[in-house]
């Protein structure tokens, strides 16, 4: 997270700290750690017949429920530090 935000493009990267990016990639951290501990495991299923009548295979899992709370989580957290929810990231995560 960190890394992201340090290479993203901010419209005025004047008021853009070290320490506000730390925290916003330590808060967007917990909130995806949170999210995949809400999440039950085994994942939610449906029963194979309800009522009688069979029902198609649906389940819920982590893979539906931490990206859409991440994503939510991701929204407030740059609402709190002002950055624009259209901010362009870095396109690749680059090791050096």
């Amino acid at each position: 997270n960190y890394r992201l935000l340090s290479l993203a493009k901010f419209p005025d990267p004047t008021n853009v700290s070290s320490a506000t990016i730390f925290l916003a990639s330590l808060a967007l951290g917990a909130a995806g750690a949170f999210a995949d501990l809400i999440v039950p495991t085994p994942a939610l299923t449906l029963p194979k017949k309800i009522y009688g009548i069979g029902v198609p295979p649906f389940h819920v899992d982590d893979n539906v429920i931490v990206p859409v709370l991440s994503g939510l989580a991701c929204e407030q957290i740059f609402k709190v530090c002002g950055w624009p929810l259209d901010l362009k990231l870095a396109t690749h995560l680059v090791i050096r």
